[in-house]
């Protein structure tokens, strides 16, 4: 009989134990997944910034919208570096972040002389900004998993940032 009672026990705590894993492992997975959403979210303001600029605007405005895509681009990074700090490292996330670095020390320039010269509107620069960040915003995965294939897909909108830091 007691030897009854402990095997019921074990298996008990067993059963126990794995349950409370599996409900870790969601909780983890939940988190990961709501930095990812941040990220993405975050993108696609930089996506509707880009999107607010048009040539025919009064240079005063222009200048605006190229300093509010600067700052959704340092959002954007700060966002990333969240998610980054939280995700397995079996998804390594080091060559989007620095390709998200490389892209905003390319737009600062690029407000810098719109500030002092705000006649200077460079359209074919704004409007490869504008193509290739829409396709890297399209290109994104809907949801975070941590799987091979989420690498795969976050690593092929990436390559989307490519013209624009080379």
């Amino acid at each position: 009989m007691k030897k009854r009672l402990t095997v019921f026990v074990l298996i008990f705590l067993c059963l126990l134990l794995i349950a409370l894993l599996i409900n870790k492992n969601k909780a983890d997975n939940e988190s990961e997944s709501k930095y990812y959403l941040s990220f993405v979210s975050s993108v696609q303001t930089l996506n509707r910034s880009l999107d607010l600029i048009q040539e025919d605007q009064e240079p005063d405005k222009i200048t605006e919208g190229m300093f509010d895509v600067y700052t959704s681009l340092v959002f954007s990074n700060f966002r990333l570096d969240l998610f980054k700090s939280n995700a397995p490292r079996s998804i390594d996330l080091d060559i989007l972040v620095n390709d998200f670095l490389l892209l905003r020390t390319r737009y600062e320039p690029l407000v810098r002389n719109q500030i002092t010269n705000n006649d200077d509107f460079n359209s074919e620069v704004h409007a490869k900004f504008k193509r290739q960040i829409h396709l890297f915003v399209n290109e994104l995965p809907e949801k975070y998993e941590d799987s091979k294939g989420f690498v795969e897909k976050l690593n092929k909108a990436t390559e989307h940032i490519k013209p624009l830091i080379s």
